[in-house]
């Protein structure tokens, strides 16, 4: 699709696309991460302009920072974001802002500090030594299997384990089938400009609507399990939400919160460690430097967290697959104010989207960008690079609040299954920007035993 361009900024506006934005919502919704591209040819901030209405993409490191880190309560969640996500998220950490945000942020904050993270280990262990024992059965009888739905399971049950005290694996496929209906109608609400309110009975609206309830139950039958069973000494997540918000599963900040982090705790890592997966099989040098680091650091002993800061190549192999496919591929905010983004103005009321796809990819700021390179997270190449030419879990106070938890849990199972299995992907990786990077059509793989 060739697109028209106007380079140059005049009178501190940054260059525009030049085509009208039901043409640019068409070749999204066909190319969205092409289109990305494409729009951030023109410049380190790109606009494009409905009106009175002005997006801004920024992709300059520098931009990025003013923008999540700098000066963040210039940029608020984006409006049009949190209006579409509310039915689904509701008020809660991931779409409140301002003085609310921060006493959901401070509520929930203790549950992933180091520390705590360090006690959960041993449950993450667990969950990913009963994946391999799954495992096992798909490498003896040669079955493919899919990645996606696999790493899913995990994530599930991993937060089951640590942050809610309860399994959760029965209602890993509802929570999937959950998860599919809610991205759908998401997806098809940002590509849209105009959208069938959710009282109209649509296929997409009645699906994403069955979805909601779904989820809303299960919070419920969490919360009930707890209140049923709690001996008052019990210090993770849940405990915490339940003594911030109340034990009622009726409470909306309850349920939205543990609802939020179920989502975004299952649904990013369980994505990165597809793709970290896909890229380790595709590349057998990495693969085995990844390898022999596992064997040199815990043999075939059962890892602890005292473990996982000396899995220095594996967590070289979790950065560079999140720079190729970072989970959050964009990041939406709203100026409130007037600014300046690397000499371009941004007015009030702009729309401003970052995009770690876009950044990651950058040739100015990665050598070879589209290569899979762990070696370029030793910290030698690291230290000239800007701050926020890599940001795979945002930046600044609204920065992924879960960040170590999911690191850990990433080199965890990517070092137990290099103790035990190879897993190669028999397809092309093709990334699905709907909320988060997926792969198209999940990803079969099979099993080689080492």
């Amino acid at each position: 699709m060739a697109t028209a361009l106007v380079r140059g900024a005049v009178s501190g506006l940054a260059p525009a696309l030049q085509e009208s934005p039901f043409k640019f919502l068409r070749a999204m919704r066909a190319d969205t991460l092409g289109t990305l591209e494409r729009w951030a040819r023109l410049g380190p901030v790109a606009r494009i302009q409905a009106g009175s209405r002005v997006t801004l993409l920024v992709t300059a490191p520098q931009a990025v920072q003013r923008v999540l880190q700098d000066n963040p309560r210039n940029y608020r969640k984006d409006i049009r974001f949190t209006r579409i996500t509310r039915p689904a998220l509701g008020d809660a950490l991931f779409s409140s802002d301002g003085d609310r945000w921060r006493a959901q942020r401070r509520v929930a904050q203790p549950a992933f500090h180091r520390q705590q993270i360090a006690s959960m280990t041993s449950a993450m262990v667990d969950a990913i030594e009963a994946m391999l024992g799954r495992w096992q059965t798909f490498a003896n009888s040669g079955d493919r299997f899919d990645l996606q739905t696999e790493t899913s399971r995990l994530t599930i049950d991993v937060i089951g384990r640590t942050l809610v005290g309860q399994d959760l694996l029965p209602y890993a496929a509802k929570i999937a089938a959950a998860m599919a209906s809610t991205f759908d109608y998401l997806n098809h609400a940002f590509n849209h400009l105009f959208t069938a309110p959710l009282f109209v009975p649509t296929a997409r609206n009645r699906s994403f609507k069955r979805a909601v309830h779904e989820i809303h139950e299960l919070a419920r039958i969490i919360v009930d399990r707890r209140k049923n069973t709690r001996s008052g000494t019990e210090t993770d997540l849940l405990a915490m939400l339940m003594q911030a918000f109340g034990s009622e599963p009726d409470s909306a900040d309850l349920r939205d919160n543990l609802l939020t982090f179920l989502g975004a705790g299952t649904e990013t890592t369980a994505v990165a460690l597809c793709w970290a997966w896909y890229l380790l099989g595709r590349h057998p040098d990495a693969y085995q430097k990844l390898k022999d680091e596992v064997d040199s650091v815990i043999g075939s002993k059962r890892p602890t967290f005292e473990d996982v800061p000396k899995l220095t190549c594996t967590r070289m192999v979790v950065d560079e697959a999140m720079r190729l496919y970072p989970p959050a591929w964009v990041i939406s905010r709203t100026a409130i104010d007037a600014d300046t983004l690397c000499g371009f103005s941004v007015p009030a009321g702009a729309s401003v989207l970052t995009s770690p796809w876009v950044t990651h990819r950058s040739g100015l700021y990665w050598e070879n960008p589209e290569r899979f390179d762990p070696e370029r997270f030793r910290a030698e190449r690291t230290r000239d690079r800007p701050e926020y030419a890599y940001y795979p879990f945002g930046g600044g106070p609204r920065m992924c609040i879960g960040d170590r938890f999911s690191v850990s849990e990433q080199i965890l199972a990517l070092a137990m299954t290099a103790q035990r299995f190879r897993v190669n992907v028999e397809h092309d990786g093709v990334p699905e920007p709907v909320f988060s990077l997926r792969p198209r059509s999940g990803m079969r793989a099979s099993l080689e035993a080492v």
